[in-house]
Order: C-alpha cells, then structure tokens, then sequence
C-alpha cells in the first residue's frame, strides 16, 4: 500500500514538472516576438530633452513642500526625452510614449541580443481618481491592469517588509488626460517620504562590502590631508595624486589594484563631486548627518563644474550600465539648452568622456597599477583631459540645431568622435 502510494505521489510530481515546464515554455513563447513594436530612435525624442528642466522643477517643489498636495504635469515630450536617455544608453531598448484626452498608451521593445527576437510590452493608462492601468500586453499575453498593480503593490510591500507601494499608489488622487499631456493630483508626501527613507535604510543594512569599507576608508583618508584645508579651490589631480599614492601603498596585486582604484574614484565623487554618490556605494560617511566635503571646491581647467563632471562620470561609469554615464552627461547638456540652461557644452561632454575613461582605465586589469603610478606623481591637467580652448559650448537650442541637428547626425557624431579621440591619445588611457 505503501509503495502504491509513493509510486502515484512520484507520478503525479512528474506530470506536474512537466506541465509546469510546458507551461514556462508556451508562455515564453507568447511573450516573444519576431518584430518589434517599437522601431523609433532616441535621436527624434531627445529633441525635447531641454522641457525636462520644468518637470524637475514641479517635483523638486513637491519634494520640499512635503506637507502639501500638487500638482505635476508631464507632457508627452518630456516622457519621451526620459525613454530617449534610456534608448541613448541602452541600445537594445526602444520605447514610444502617446496621451490623448483618453487614454495613455506606453510601449516598450527589448531586443534580445543576438536572437533576432524581441520581449515587447504595451500598457493602456486611463483617466480617473486612482492609477488606472486597464491593460497590460506582453507578447500575445493579456495581463489585467489591476491585477498587475496588486501583484506589484504586494511584492514590493513584501520585499521592502513596509506598506511602501501601498502609500504611493495611494498619494495618486486623480489622473487627468488631454493631448500630449497627462496631470497628477498627488496628496502630500510627508508620510511616504518618512516611509521611504525608512524602507533605505532597513535594505541598506546588509552586510558591509570590501567596496564600501575602502571608500569610506579614502573619504576619511582624503578629507584628512592638507589639500581638503585649503581656502581656494584645489586642482583635482591634487586630490587623485593623494588618493592614488596611498592606494599604491595598499594594493599587494592587479587584484587589489582595480579593487582600490575603483574606491578612491568613488570616494572622490562623493567628496569634491556630489555627497549623494556616496549613497550608490553604501554608508561611508563618519557622520551620516553631516557629509564630509572640501573646504573650496576642486577644479579642472579653473572651473568646477568640469572637475564635477569628471569625477562624478568616473563614478557612474563603476556604478551603472557601460555606456549610461555617456547617455547621462549628453542628456543633462540636451537639458541646458533651453531657456535659462548654460547651453550645450562640448566642454562639459569631455569632462564626461574624460572621466569615463579613468574609470574604465583604471579597473583593467593589466592598466591598474599603471594607473596608480602614473596618478601618485601627476604633475599637469591635460594628463587626464584634454586642452578645451577650441572645444564649442554654450550653444542655444536653435544653434545647436542649426550647426548639428539632432544627436544622430554626421556633424553631431564627427564632433563627438573628434573629441573622443584626443581623449584616448593621452597615455594615460591607453589601454
């Protein structure tokens, strides 16, 4: 009897594997398709990159006037222009946003590399008191909006141990539509963003990474030495002589090397570059109510902006996507154009590429302890960016349209390239 028994329960567990694998296998099938839905490029969407700076601004209001309700408007163009910097940085990734006065319709299209196949996924946004999604389409699979919603509120509520999803959806009052644009009535945010940064910091208490014990090793190294005092503003290779001498000192192999490299870049980034990078990495900061930084800002050319730009890109190039930090630093010059902005800056792109080639320099393996000796006794700034007198910057919308057009073009992509290309003739970015 007993053997009937286990014999039957063995059956029935491999009737159920299989179904199970059928059921992975149709479903996979369905949601993968031989032609994209979404064939535009980035170029087009990144023409309205400059309209984002007024999306930024509504939520930089909402944010400070937590106690509040607002409202936040989203054109059409500026969604794009987001999905446009994802395109830039993910080429495989396409996506195509439309609002009506009745509906919101976002379609996506990933390519599957190398397959000749694509996971495309449509979803149907409706107006009304709530988030309203009516429909999801993955393949040929039709999921329901609301369904999807509770799915996603329930997960992310059970991953975070909080009522996180739960409280955003719930800050939605009301979505209205009309051509190209899409309004939210959000309620005040003190209570979520209270739950939010209880949620940050429950998840960033697992255990310490070797990373994070070495940057903010190097952030209280940095912030120790004499430069740090300094009432005007310091040079940046001032800042990577002294972290790269002492990494040199700490390093025993390659291995270490890149390990080492990688923190001061990140420590750096967080110190003379942007407190907020050091969030990406981990709590490094001594005191976490106070962040360390410079007593003056360091520089690059005598501007600090650029020193910004080139420790912050190095930064995000260990920290993101190959290629994002590239799509990133584009984007924010797309930005500047408009009304306001500094305008598009060459200069600031080079101050990106430049920084981007540190890092990827300085974590190749057979380039690290290069790397850090070239660094430890750097005695001049073009040894890590180039000379920027005949760079373009400053250039409206209409004149970079009038010299370049869009971002795809020939005269937009040989500037590029030519920039490009001074940047890999310094020795130190050989690799």
């Amino acid at each position: 009897m007993i053997l009937r028994i286990i014999k039957w329960f063995s059956i029935a567990l491999v009737v159920i594997a299989f179904l199970s694998l059928v059921s992975a296998i149709t479903l996979t099938a369905m949601a993968i398709q031989s032609t994209p839905l979404v064939t535009n490029s980035a170029s087009s969407q990144l023409d309205g990159a400059d309209s984002v700076q007024v999306l930024l601004s509504q939520l930089k209001r909402a944010f400070s006037r937590r106690e509040e309700g607002h409202q936040v408007v989203l054109s059409e163009t500026q969604v794009e222009s987001l999905v446009g910097v994802l395109q830039r940085g993910l080429p495989d990734f396409k996506g195509q946003v439309n609002i009506t006065s009745t509906g919101g319709t976002a379609n996506l299209t990933y390519a599957i590399k190398d397959t000749g196949y694509f996971f495309n996924v449509s979803a149907l946004v409706l107006p009304g008191d709530n988030l309203r999604i009516e429909h999801v389409q993955v393949g040929s699979l039709s999921i329901p909006g609301r369904f999807l919603l509770n799915v996603i509120e329930y997960a992310v509520n059970n991953y975070t141990n909080s009522e996180i999803a739960t409280l955003a959806l719930s800050r939605v009052e009301k979505v209205s539509m009309r051509r190209g644009e899409l309004t939210l009535d959000i309620g005040r945010l003190d209570t979520f963003l209270n739950e939010l940064n209880t949620v940050a910091s429950n998840l960033s208490v697992d255990e310490e990474t070797e990373l994070q014990t070495l940057t903010a090793y190097y952030l209280r190294y940095i912030s120790g030495r004499e430069i740090a005092l300094s009432n005007t503003p310091v040079s940046l290779i001032e800042y990577l002589r002294e972290g790269m001498a002492r990494a040199r000192e700490q390093s025993n192999s390659p291995q270490q090397a890149v390990l080492h490299n990688k923190a001061v870049i990140l420590a750096l980034a967080a110190y003379v570059g942007h407190h907020r990078v050091g969030n990406l990495v981990g709590d490094i900061q001594p005191d976490k109510d106070k962040a360390l930084r410079p007593r003056a800002g360091a520089v690059l050319h005598n501007r600090n902006d650029l020193a910004r730009h080139y420790i912050i890109s190095a930064a995000l190039e260990l920290l993101s996507e190959q290629s994002m930090s590239f799509a990133i630093g584009e984007f924010k010059e797309l930005m500047d154009r408009g009304i306001g902005g500094s305008g598009y800056s060459f200069v600031d792109l080079v101050a990106d590429m430049s920084g981007t080639e540190l890092a990827k320099t300085a974590t190749t393996l057979h380039r690290a302890e290069d790397v850090q000796n070239t660094l430890a006794r750097i005695r001049s700034e073009v040894d890590i960016i180039p000379a920027i007198d005949d760079i373009p910057e400053g250039l409206s919308k209409q004149a970079f349209t009038e010299q370049y057009g869009r971002v795809d073009s020939q005269a937009y992509l040989n500037e590029v390239a030519r920039l490009k290309q001074r940047i890999v003739e310094i020795p130190l970015y050989k690799r």
